[in-house]
């Protein structure tokens, strides 16, 4: 069994050589890739992952992440003692390999034809949920198809390679490794388990547009985001609201958060510590695992603890409606303030028990509210034609987001583009709002929104609610919190 973060870096390396060797490849050249990769990402992946008991499988299913490094550590030293027969015009076979994403600019660029561009993604589409983020896969089809109706970007369509995540470190890393070698860049996926990408993507310096969970794959150079990662650089706005709306119960605080992955208890810890600079007080802290189906006991204990206003955070329509059940069962009715709730579902699920709940998000009411709004319009025909049964969960907005933001830096990737010349484009892009479907945020610098809206679900709608405005989003000047010693971050110049 390993156990150290040391160990996993051994591995990468003992794996790289001897497939190396089978490659006919000198250890010199392997030694090389292996000290140009941070091996020391392998450990930090896995010291975020022990501490739990895992069993035989889950550790088995580890040792592929390692191995997918290794042999692509081996493609690409391959790539530099054997001269490449891919041209131009059949780029779409073209190998993606560390050394092939060094390729002066202007040269092919893996998942680039003539016609086409390949992108690909990764999603929860079967555990730990069915169809839990099909939504993202559904969201970043829909822009794509709408993009493709107009006819592309600079002449090529594109093409969506999406797969399942099957909530296994070792599929996601063996998915991921497979799209860095045959797709041009990431876009859109959304998994719990995304810190399985980290070392990959950082290793080939693959292009990455998305809404990140894990910290580390968030702030790699080449990751990009339509709503960056608030963990070092949080939001009070709404902190700010509530505590004038509800002055005199910020005291008495309850927080259910989902205790999933390191991505998450690392969101919960910025979460609090924009809570408690606003002078909020907590009486009650638990996380929640993915497989938890009652909250019961969670309920239970906030009420007899006197909690007044309660907070979920990474709480999904169908846990938040069970929740919001139990405590109408238990006649505990707490000022419920959601943020990850809002879907198509929610009322559905939850009925009258969800009447009341208050729901602060970061972009507009686009199941209903705002439906008369242009942007939201064409969100909506578009996911319908995507997915006639679409769930339009908030997943779906992140991936539709993701997938414009990518189009914006394609456009002006130049053509053929390649994945230096996409940076270099998105690297540009330090104002970002999907067409105003999102409140707006800095993707070059890693910076992400101060506004908020906040809404309540009012006889089966879901409607906005003082102080936000009756369209566009409230804004603070001045309510990030960054985290000490944190600075917005300035990208490296594209690679040469």
């Amino acid at each position: 069994m390993i156990e150290t973060g040391s160990e996993v870096a051994s591995l990468v390396r003992e794996a790289a050589l001897v497939t190396g060797r089978a490659s006919g490849i000198g250890r010199a050249i392997v030694e090389h890739f292996l000290d140009d990769m941070d091996v020391k990402r392998m450990k930090r992946l896995w010291s975020n992952r022990v501490g739990r008991a895992v069993s035989a499988p889950a550790q088995a299913s580890r040792l592929i992440i390692p191995l997918a490094i290794a042999a692509l550590i081996a493609s690409a030293c391959s790539s530099t003692t054997k001269p490449s027969s891919t041209t131009a015009s059949t780029s779409s076979s073209t190998t993606t390999t560390a050394s092939s994403q060094r390729t002066p600019r202007g040269a092919p660029s893996p998942g680039v034809t003539a016609t086409t561009v390949n992108v690909g993604q990764v999603d929860d589409l079967t555990l730990p949920i069915s169809g839990l983020f099909k939504g993202a896969q559904d969201g970043t089809q829909a822009y794509f198809d709408y993009v493709n109706s107009l006819g592309g970007v600079n002449g090529r369509k594109i093409k969506l390679d999406a797969q399942d995540s099957a909530y296994s470190n070792g599929v996601v890393a063996n998915n991921t490794a497979a799209q860095i070698k045959n797709d041009f860049a990431l876009v859109g996926g959304f998994s719990l388990d995304d810190a399985a990408e980290e070392p990959l993507i950082a290793s080939a310096k693959m292009p990455d547009v998305a809404y990140p969970l894990d910290p580390e794959l968030s702030n790699l150079p080449a990751s990009y985001s339509p709503v960056p990662n608030n963990d070092n650089d949080f939001s009070t706005t709404i902190f700010k609201v509530l505590k004038k709306k509800f002055p005199q119960i910020i005291k008495h605080v309850g927080i259910l958060w989902a205790n999933a992955t390191p991505s998450t208890v690392l969101a919960e810890k910025a979460f609090e510590r924009g809570m408690k600079s606003q002078g909020f007080k907590i009486v009650y802290d638990a996380g929640f695992t993915p497989s938890q189906t009652t909250f019961l006991a969670n309920v239970l204990t906030m009420k007899a603890r006197g909690v007044q206003l309660f907070f979920a955070q990474a709480l999904p329509d169908a846990y938040a409606a069970t929740v919001a059940k139990e405590m109408q069962q238990q006649n505990f009715h707490p000022i419920n303030v959601e943020a990850d709730a809002y879907s198509a579902n929610l009322i559905k699920e939850g009925g009258a028990a969800v009447n009341g709940m208050y729901i602060e998000i970061g972009y507009l009411l686009y199941l209903g509210a705002d439906g008369h709004l242009p942007a939201v319009k064409l969100f909506t025909k578009w996911m319908k034609k995507a997915d006639p049964s679409a769930n339009f969960e908030l997943q779906a907005l992140f991936g539709w987001a993701a997938a414009q933001l990518f189009v914006e830096g394609l456009r002006n990737a130049g053509s053929p583009p390649t994945r230096a010349s996409l940076e270099a484009a998105l690297n540009k892009i330090t104002s970002f709002s999907a067409s105003g479907l999102i409140t707006t945020s800095d993707p070059a610098h890693n910076v992400p929104g101060s506004c908020v809206i906040l809404a309540q679900v009012q006889n089966g709608n879901v409607v906005r609610v003082s102080p936000t405005p009756k369209s566009g989003f409230f804004c603070l000047p001045g309510s990030l919190l960054p985290a000490p010693g944190f600075k917005p971050e300035i990208r490296p110049a594209p690679r040469s």
